[in-house]
């Protein structure tokens, strides 16, 4: 496989990432995912019951893994 067909894009997300040369998509989308996990993250603290509390860790630990993505796609096309 060729370097061209190992960029090219194969989700919405990816491809404006790719076009988003100064980071502003990507800011916003960090800031959309650490929000989420927050209120996340509060609905946890507020008290919920253990199966409860054991899926919203799992949404919550998926949203920190997206800022994880979202970070290195963006490096990966923008890298100097």
């Amino acid at each position: 496989m060729n370097e061209a067909a190992d960029r090219e894009p194969w989700f919405p997300t990816q491809q404006t990432l790719m076009e988003d040369e100064r980071g502003v998509e990507r800011d916003a989308l960090l800031q959309k995912l650490t929000d989420s996990a927050r209120s996340v993250k509060r609905q946890m603290d507020a008290g919920v019951t253990p199966s409860q509390f054991t899926r919203l860790d799992l949404v919550r630990q998926g949203l920190e893994a997206g800022t994880e993505v979202v970070t290195e796609v963006w490096r990966r096309y923008h890298s100097a």
